[in-house]
């Protein structure tokens, strides 16, 4: 059958298809691509005119017999092949090569430095082969002209080099080490990375500005730390001694000669000790904490402990030591800004850029198999065409043979009767035939009715239900198997699995014959089960029989829980969510296969570097090292985690202290932990949002122009049929320059330009873009109506009741609920002050009787209400409002606390603590933090199936953890003993692997804190493990795991690996990754959800509104000839320029400042200071002359210089009166000078865009901030009720390390509470937090509990596990998604207009407005327009014509005199960019005049921004009424 038209199956051709394809733009495009190609090309031929293209190596041409053997190999697949093979083959050699300290070998490094030279010489003939096939270098698509080519081509250099250099007693050790760049060249082999490649690679430009605030940042907080902390961390306790020279303490830390509690005091260990410094004294100065590398003594080291700061690994004990050695709390604002500034906000514009750039990269890969697709179809297309026509023309030729066609077919017909008359003659034998057919058919019948209804059955609801309560009955018993569990617990989980297997076999059989074989494995789901029963089945083979080990082949059964994603056959979010992951999982995988290539290279130079050199004379080996290939990419995963890297750095720093390779060591960490966990690591993040993004804007296309239809606001289309004339002819620019009338003049003149269009304050905020106001809005909450609900109240009082109407009228008076809000707000400020030790302190008992007062005022506040809108039963009662049922369960709480003092109910009092969330109320004055809040509750309903599906998998690996591992992580502190029974007594152990120092301690049987001794224990592990906080310990003590109830062996099953890595994979690179997605994803489209029905984009919103909000800025010229030359030098380009080197050299003098310099070099250092300060004195005294004294101090830069120089002087005069009462020396005034270099980079584009894009996200973040508060608040608060009197004593000379809860550390008031809650939203070991502030901690000696070790809670788990995942996965991301959301210009098209570019505009009118009138002669806009690059203006390379013809388009309205308004100007040109509403901009509104288009605008605008000034209004966009002069 012919299809006819409108059955084509590719579409008409037409209409339909892809506008792509059917505009002549892609053509155009096409051979403009092409031009440009041919004369890239024709360009190259003209380099090397003399060298002939078809020639290699200037001598053999492509007709060469040699060189035609050697193309035939080089472009033959199975060399190729061969080539990959040889490359991993290399790799393998490379991974058995064990390194061993110094000199040493042994037979296999031998053998392999043999094979070395056969890989070097492979390699050398592949190249040589490649080289006589396509050329060396002079010509296109020569061997040299490839990337990967001269990769290549270096490492065989560098292999030959080294094997020639062998020979010669030369070092080679440094060449070998490029050999691990091999496995690199697998990259060009796998086009499936190109996407992930390639948007890494383009994103290296934008991440290059983002790399020079980044070191901006370190570089200020370095010369700061320099200036602050230097020589400070060498003080340590010294005790008198008998000799002359003192004695450092045994473990030695930072001190303070201060008498603050924050220091460390040496009087604490004694009389004879005391805190100095030995720096040229007699006796050993300490060399600071890590062996001297965390230090503030010199730029560099300063430069590093910033950057680990800025890491968030190592940053609190860094924070402690200077807390130590300062005794003070200041500190702690340089530490935590640090954090703020540098890890919260700079380092997540890499996640920006990322996800933007790769967004990008995939938008043009699926863009280019689009128009292949599409190109394809329309080939096709032309085939079918043709082929009809052909048809068409045979159907013509065969008319012809139809009627005999017809005769024939009738005879045969006839003949058909015969037979058919013929067909009862049977034989007997055919009626016995016929009887079994029937039977079988009968038969057949039956098996088709049963397997209809099996099938039904199997897909019936009852069926999945029943399967659904097995998967959760297995799910029960695996989760019952814990440690030390009877034998009867067993033998039941035994018979349980023989009974699921034999059922879910059953199952599977069932499944198999009701639907045949090829149908039930095309199920994904099928598949799946069918693998997991036939490996069930297999198990029980091979236990039953004894040939494998049951505990092995029992994580198997832990399979079978995955069978509970069945649910998504039923759920339709869940299923989607699986489909959006299981989408992700193929971006992901090629990025796995690059994290697997990067962790090998860099795994192998880290064998190179140092394989055999973690080997410590005073400490114990690190088991993070790489001695081996296994042990180091072990290491090197651990890195790329970011967990104790910094601590793998300081090892490695250790094993070349005294080697020049010292600095290598450092940048070989820091370039392993940037390109690993800031760029790898953030693609995982950046694939989640961007799968997320493109299954939002898919759904948002699925839902049709129906729904469209429906979001059109009918009041919008009235509105403009009501204000719009009858449709008119358009009319051309001439006959509109032609519309005249003059422009009245007004007294604006007198008026400054803010005063003209000031914003109508009148105006009320209207509710979103639905056009209800808020009062229509009010009347739907009965909460918070003004009338009375028309119900009696408690029975009693009716409506009409004066007493109910005298509280009604108290309630709804307007200073009643600020005068409550005032109580809630200091209420809570006394809750953050009482004494959690001392339960009876004098200050407790005045902050009770406040309370009393404060839960009077509530209570008669509840009361009032509860009598005015009733208590529950009625519509717009008190308690139907949630926030209402919180502040009664509050005051009901404080008041049953104050009735029962007793003790054993104090935890009644911490529920008062809510009280802190009445605030909330307030949040819908305050848009923007209503608007976080909703984002953050929509985001919680939302992230319910991820949360779900993170839960189950999670919950798998903790019941195949319980297998692996139950029971096996006790251990002795003798490490010589395995088993319990023989861990009794006292052994010696040596401190420092001194033997001159034994020590005497007891044997202790100990379990770890963290186990999988049962399914809740191995759920919080995994919880742990997912946050990547002390999983590397974890990791070995699960690889030296032995049997139950047995001690560690070393390395004795380094298998178990594979679990923690697969499980990091999968859980926090992958699913928290997606977790995170969808907060951002939702913040985003939450932010759009306003304007849905806005006819606006957002990049075309946020111009209008840069275009409606800015104003003048003025420039001020002096009137005097003499004020007037020293402006004109102040504001010269050469002044300037001086000015920044004399910054710039001033940095570097600070720099120039280390541990240990001389007297000269410290009074040549402050002779540089007087000399800048000079300097800078001139400046400020030149720019005050020339600017005045008002309009100097207008500008935020001179107040800044005006500061800094008065600090200069200041420090002079502290520096050289020696006033020792000085707690600190002010020098730090001098540092802000440092922060001049913002105006160096300003002067750079791209990043002044991105600091003015840096200042608008600061100010999207104070409502983020604000919730953070809250939130960081309320836990502070419960942290000291619960916490506050757990012991914090240490033992400085026998403990080598801090308790986990020590002086710095604590819940014993509200500042270090809110210091712990940081660290733990940092991440900074919270669990170790966590474990000790669990019950049966020690009681701290000043507290009142009278039990010694009844302190701690239950509640530890609870509080810190929610802590952690509100701040870290929740709220913290919030920042994320603000800066996702404002920075996503640096990855946008630069040269669509955006509101990055329109602040040059303000800068170019001040030029020729300095007086900031707000009005330029018409003709000077041309010129200035003109000054102005594109997009916003026509550049220096517009034509004056051409420009003036540009200008005349934009329409803008003009003044009597000539004049056009600012903003007019700017909105104009923001409009015919963006083009918003103009003739022919869009197919709907080609038909529609100027004035339609402007009426619609006007509303638009009105609707959007409310408070516009009506004024400002007509003069953008002038009303269909007025007339103006336009350009």
């Amino acid at each position: 059958m012919i299809p006819t038209p409108e059955q084509n199956p590719w579409g008409t051709p037409g209409s339909g298809g892809n506008a792509f394809l059917q505009s002549n733009k892609p053509l155009i495009a096409d051979l403009a691509l092409a031009a440009l190609k041919e004369r890239g090309e024709v360009k190259k031929k003209k380099l090397c005119p003399q060298f002939r293209t078809d020639r290699s190596l200037c001598l053999m041409t492509k007709k060469n017999p040699l060189r035609r053997v050697c193309i035939c190999i080089v472009d033959a697949r199975p060399f190729e092949y061969f080539i990959l093979a040889t490359i991993l083959c290399n790799c393998l050699a490379l991974a058995f090569n064990h390194p061993y300290p110094g000199e040493d070998s042994n037979a296999v490094n031998q053998v392999l430095e043999k094979i070395e030279l056969a890989f070097v010489i492979i390699f050398t003939t592949e190249s040589a082969l490649k080289i006589i096939a396509y050329g060396f270098v002079l010509h296109q698509d020569a061997y040299l002209r490839n990337f990967w080519n001269v990769l290549d081509f270096s490492i065989v250099l560098i292999g030959l080099s080294s094997k020639a250099l062998e020979n010669m007693n030369i070092d080679v050790k440094a060449l070998r080490a490029f050999r691990v760049l091999r496995p690199l060249r697998l990259l060009s082999g796998l086009p499936s990375l190109q996407v992930v490649l390639n948007s890494i690679i383009t994103a290296m430009v934008p991440l290059l500005h983002i790399a020079l605030l980044v070191i901006f940042v370190i570089i200020v907080y370095a010369i700061v730390g320099l200036e602050l902390f230097q020589s400070k961390l060498h003080l340590t306790c010294y005790k008198n001694s008998t000799h002359k020279i003192p004695e450092m303490m045994p473990n030695p830390r930072p001190c303070t000669f201060e008498t603050s509690s924050m220091g460390f005091k040496c009087s604490e260990l004694g009389p004879d000790y005391f805190c100095a410094d030995m720096y040229g004294k007699e006796g050993e100065r300490y060399t600071g904490p890590e062996g001297g590398i965390v230090s503030f003594d010199n730029f560099l080291y300063s430069m590093l402990t910033v950057f680990v700061c800025i890491t968030m690994e190592g940053w609190t004990s860094t924070g402690y030591y200077v807390s130590d050695a300062i005794g003070s709390w200041w500190p702690w604002i340089y530490f935590v800004t640090l954090i703020l500034l540098g890890s919260f906000f700079v380092m997540n514009l890499v996640l920006g850029v990322l996800s933007g750039e790769f967004s990008k990269e995939k938008e043009k890969i699926d863009r280019t198999l689009l128009f292949r697709k599409e190109r394809q179809e329309k080939r096709e297309q032309q085939d079918y065409l043709g082929y009809k026509e052909w048809i068409e023309l045979a159907e013509e030729l065969s008319d012809s043979e139809g009627d005999d066609k017809e005769s024939q077919d009738i005879e045969s017909v006839g003949g058909g009767d015969g037979l058919i008359e013929e067909e009862p003659e049977m034989h007997v034998e055919e009626v016995v035939k016929t009887h079994c057919h029937s039977t079988l058919r009968r038969l057949r019948k039956f098996r088709k009715r049963t397997r209809r209804a099996v099938i039904a059955f199997i897909n019936s609801r009852q069926c999945f239900a029943l399967v659904i309560i097995l998967v959760f009955l297995n799910t029960v018993v695996l989760t019952t198997e814990h440690h030390n569990q009877p034998e009867w617990l067993d033998e039941f989980q035994d018979f349980a699995n023989v009974v699921f297997v034999t059922l879910f076999t059953m199952e599977m059989v069932i499944k198999m014959g009701a639907s045949g074989f090829s149908d039930y494995i095309s199920k994904l789901f099928n598949r799946f089960d069918f693998f997991v029963v036939i490996f069930s089945i297999l198990e029980l083979v091979f236990v039953k029989s004894g040939l494998l080990n049951p505990m092995g082949v029992s994580v198997l059964r832990c399979a079978r829980l995955l069978r509970i994603f069945k649910l998504t056959q039923y759920w339709e979010s869940l299923r989607s969510l699986v489909g959006k992951l299981l989408k992700s999982v193929r971006s992901v995988a090629s990025l796995l296969l690059l994290l697997s290539i990067f962790i090998l290279i860099c795994s192998l130079l880290g064998m190179q570097l140092f394989g055999g050199r973690f080997n410590f004379i005073a400490h114990e080996k690190p088991r993070a090292n790489f001695d081996g290939i296994l042990q180091a990419m072990l290491t090197v995963f651990q890195i790329l985690t970011g967990e104790d890297w910094n601590e793998v750095m300081y090892h490695g720093m250790r094993a070349y202290e005294n080697s020049p390779w010292y600095g290598v060591v450092v940048i070989y960490f820091i370039f392993l932990f940037i390109c690993g966990n800031y760029i790898l690591l953030n693609v995982f993040l950046a694939i989640a949002v961007d799968n997320l993004n493109e299954d939002e804007d898919e759904e948002d296309e699925g839902n049709g122009d129906a729904q469209k239809k429906q979001n059109d606001t009918p009041e919008l289309t009235e509105t403009v049929e009501q204000t719009a004339p009858p449709p008119e002819q358009p009319e051309n620019e001439l006959t509109s320059v032609m519309k005249i009338k003059q422009y009245e003049r007004t007294d604006n003149e007198d008026q400054t330009y803010e005063e003209m269009f000031a914003e109508d304050e009148d105006v009320e905020e209207e509710g979103g873009l639905n056009g209800k106001d808020g009062d229509d809005q009010k009347d739907m909450s009965p909460q918070d109506s003004r009338t009375m609900p028309p119900h009696s109240a408690f029975f009693i009082f009716a409506d009409t009741n004066k007493f109910r109407i005298f509280c009604h009228n108290v309630v709804c008076f307007s200073h009643f609920g600020n005068i409550v809000l005032v109580c809630i707000l200091v209420s809570s400020i006394l809750l953050a002050a009482e004494d959690p030790l001392h339960a009876n302190s004098p200050r407790n008992r005045i902050l009770n009787m406040f309370d009393y007062f404060f839960t009077s005022v509530f209570t008669v506040e509840i009361t009032l209400k509860m009598i005015s809108y009733g208590f529950v039963l009625h519509e717009g009662a008190f308690c139907r409002s949630v926030f209402n049922l919180l502040d009664l369960i509050v005051v009901c709480v404080a008041l049953v606390s104050f009735v029962l003092q007793n003790q054993t109910i104090s935890a009644v009092k911490i529920l008062r603590v809510l009280r802190v969330l009445r605030p909330l109320r307030a949040i819908n004055r305050a848009k923007g933090l209503k608007h976080v809040v909703q984002c953050m509750i929509i985001a919680i309903k939302s992230i319910g199936n991820i949360v779900l599906v993170t839960f189950l998998l999670e919950f798998m690996f903790a019941v195949i953890g319980v297998q692996l591992f139950k029971g096996k992580f006790y251990s002795c502190t003798d490490i010589s003993k395995h088993v319990e029974e023989d861990c009794k007594g006292q052994f010696i152990e040596y401190k420092d692997m001194s033997l001159e120092d034994p020590i005497l301690s007891e044997r202790e049987w100990k379990n770890s804190d963290f186990n999988f001794d049962n399914v809740p224990n191995a759920l919080l592990t995994l919880f742990a493990v997912s946050t990547f906080e002390g999983w590397p310990s974890l990791l070995y003590r699960s690889i030296d795991s032995n049997a139950e109830d047995h001690g560690p062996i070393t390395n004795y099953r380094p298998i178990v690996a594979f679990f923690y890595i697969t499980f990091i994979i999968l859980i926090p690179f992958f699913m928290i990754n997606i977790f995170v997605g969808f907060v951002i994803v939702t913040f985003q489209k939450e932010g759009e959800a306003e304007y849905k029905n806005c006819e606006l984009n957002k990049n075309q919103r946020k111009c209008i509104e840069y275009a409606l909000k800015a104003r003048p800025r003025r420039r001020y010229i002096p009137k005097g000839h003499l004020q007037f030359k020293i402006w004109s030098v102040v504001v010269s380009k050469r002044f300037e320029i001086l000015i920044f080197i004399f910054i710039f050299i001033n940095t570097v003098a600070l720099m120039l400042k280390y541990d240990k310099q001389g007297k000269l070099e410290a009074r040549i250092l402050d002779s540089f200071n007087y000399f800048f300060t000079a300097v800078f004195t001139v400046e400020f005294i030149l720019r005050l002359s020339a600017f005045s004294f008002r309009h100097y101090f207008s500008d935020i830069w001179n107040v800044i210089d005006f500061v800094l120089v008065l600090g200069s002087y200041i420090d002079i005069i502290v520096t050289q009166s020696d006033i020792s009462q000085v707690k600190f020396s002010v020098n730090f005034f001098r540092l802000f000078r440092v922060m001049r270099l913002i105006k160096l980079l300003s002067k750079e584009e791209s990043i002044r865009q991105l600091l003015w894009t840096f200042i608008k996200s600061i100010q999207a973040l104070p409502y983020v901030a604000l919730l953070i508060a809250m939130i960081f608040f309320i836990y502070a608060v419960i942290g000291m009720q619960l916490f506050g009197q757990i012991s914090i004593e240490e033992n400085p000379l026998e403990e080598e390390e801090w308790p986990t809860l020590h002086r710095n550390n604590n819940f014993q008031n509200f500042f270090y509470a809110l210091l712990v809650l940081f660290r733990c939203a940092t991440g900074e070991s919270w669990q170790d937090i966590m474990m000790a502030c669990r019950e049966g901690q020690k009681c701290s000696k000043d507290s009142d509990e009278t039990e010694v070790n009844g302190c701690g809670s239950k509640l530890a788990y609870a509080y810190f596990i929610s802590f952690h995942a509100i701040s870290a996965f929740l709220v913290i991301n919030l920042f994320v998604a603000v800066i996702m959301d404002n920075f996503d210009y640096l990855t946008r098209d630069w040269s669509i207009l955006g509101p990055h570019h329109l602040d040059e505009f303000i800068a170019k009118w001040a030029d020729y407005d300095p007086e900031a009138k707000g009005r330029v002669r018409h003709l000077d806009v041309v010129t200035m327009l003109g000054k102005i690059s594109p997009p916003l203006g026509f550049g220096s390379m517009c034509p004056h014509t051409r420009a003036c013809h540009k200008l005349v388009r934009m329409n803008m309205p003009l003044n009597s005199d000539g004049t056009v308004f600012f903003n007019a100007t700017l909105f104009a040109l923001v409009r015919r960019n963006l083009k918003i509403k103009i003739p022919g901009a869009e197919i709907g509104e080609k038909e529609k005049s100027l004035d339609q288009l402007n009426e619609e605008l006007r509303i638009v605008i009105k609707r959007i921004w409310k408070r516009t000034s009506p004024k400002l209004l007509d003069q953008i966009i002038p009303p269909k009424g007025m007339f103006y002069l336009f350009i």
